[in-house]
């Protein structure tokens, strides 16, 4: 069975503070969050930061053109990390 998994999520960028970097078995990265404004079902205030892993050398040459709070839109898979089990969006193209 094959299973489903793309993710595309648009909001803006947020550059996070601390261990930006990391490696995997699979290669280097960096990350950085998604920051999505939106409101609760009783209309309460929600900030959600998803989390992002970009692996390719050109698609952190974009990021690297981006600065905190520019719109973005990211395309990928939903991961969990083997480790610690966190889920992240492995990036596959940054708009």
């Amino acid at each position: 069975m094959n299973w489903e998994n793309s993710v595309r999520v648009s909001g803006q960028v947020h550059l996070l503070k601390g261990r930006t970097e990391g490696e995997t078995g699979t290669g280097k990265y960096v990350q950085f969050a998604v920051r999505q404004d939106n409101q609760d079902p009783d209309g309460s205030p929600r900030r959600d930061f998803l989390v992002v892993r970009v692996y390719d050398d050109a698609l952190r040459d974009v990021l690297n053109g981006k600065q905190a709070g520019d719109p973005v839109v990211v395309e990928g898979t939903l991961r969990s990390s083997r480790g610690s089990g966190v889920n992240y969006i492995r990036c596959k193209s940054i708009l």
